[in-house]
């Protein structure tokens, strides 16, 4: 395994009621070693709460850590590693500003084979 730099983000556009969920994880062989999970919206008009989880799905078993800040920003060192497919992070706003585009980035490192 090769050790490199973890720099991945994605958008998600929120919904009439201003809720979306973002995920992101490894590809098959990798591994993830997060050492930061952030997340903005493009506008904050309405400020969305925003839930963070690691695992196969966004449930309560899987959640890290939450934000009342989800649109003007924030970020966690919660999501621990080191973790493969099938667990991913996921981000779940609520509340947020209907068709705007929220983003969930994660920092750190990755093993790739």
């Amino acid at each position: 395994m090769t050790a490199v730099p973890l720099n991945e983000s994605t958008p998600v556009v929120l919904n009439g009621a201003g809720n979306g969920t973002a995920r992101l994880g490894p590809a098959f062989a990798e591994t993830w070693s997060p050492a930061a999970v952030s997340v903005k919206v493009s506008s904050a008009a309405s400020e969305a709460q925003c839930r963070i989880y690691l695992g196969s799905d966004a449930t309560d078993a899987n959640f890290v850590d939450g934000t009342l800040s989800g649109s003007t920003g924030d970020c966690t060192d919660r999501v621990t590693g080191p973790f493969r497919l099938p667990n991913y992070i996921w981000a779940v706003w609520a509340g947020g500003d209907p068709g705007a585009t929220a983003t969930l980035a994660v920092l750190g490192s990755r093993d790739i084979p």
